[in-house]
């Protein structure tokens, strides 16, 4: 009963991402007819395989097909990160989906992703810039991952810091509306705003250019 449970949230969780389809397409909200067409042997095994994780301690969630496709091309050997049941019992997951965004970080109106993948034992924030078109992978952050039980995992939450929305910009002195959409990491004492700044993310506080806000 828990494992089927568990199949429901997961299903409940992707249709929330806006997809109807398994492959990707997230133009409209998925129906109930749609989803029980796609619970095949290989869709019940796959959650069958997440709610066992789950069960095991660690948190996962659903990516894009699109995104996995991109990590699968030019990361192979990173994996997507996975967070510790404790960041859940202590009720401090504050976004929906803490492992990946979409939003549009270089303004130029294409949309663009930002994952945190794991490797060894560092948290690697990613960007692919325009990936409908061509994406270009870009660095965002690195961050140290938490080892427990043996495992690393991560223990950061990615959040958009959406255009317009106001940040404080220290350097002013008052809060300011941001010009593009930014990546925020959330992490368990403090929470950092990324910026594309040229070709690369920097914090916030550490921009050059005045013109990013």
């Amino acid at each position: 009963m828990k494992t089927y449970y568990l199949a429901f949230a997961a299903l409940v969780a992707l249709s929330a991402c806006g997809s109807d389809s398994a492959d990707s397409n997230y133009n409209r909200a998925a129906s109930d007819e749609l989803i029980e067409e796609q619970i095949d042997a290989g869709t019940k095994n796959s959650v069958d395989s997440l709610a066992e994780a789950t069960a095991e301690g660690k948190i996962l969630y659903p990516i894009p097909d699109t995104l996995a496709t991109l990590l699968e091309q030019k990361q192979p050997k990173a994996k997507i990160a996975t967070l510790p049941d404790q960041t859940m019992a202590e009720n401090r997951l504050q976004v929906h989906n803490p492992l990946f965004l979409r939003g549009d970080f270089n303004g130029n109106n294409t949309l663009d992703y930002a994952v945190q993948v794991i490797q060894n034992d560092s948290i690697h924030i990613l960007a692919f810039l325009d990936y409908p078109a061509r994406a270009r992978e870009v660095k965002v952050a690195t961050y140290p991952a938490t080892r427990l039980v043996g495992e690393w995992y991560s223990t950061y939450q990615l959040k958009l810091a959406a255009k317009d929305s106001l940040v404080l910009d220290n350097r002013q002195q008052k809060k300011v509306p941001l010009k593009t959409d930014g990546v925020s990491v959330v992490g368990e004492d403090r929470t950092v705003l990324y910026i594309l700044e040229g070709n690369r993310f920097v914090p916030l506080d550490a921009r050059k250019e005045s013109n990013v806000l």
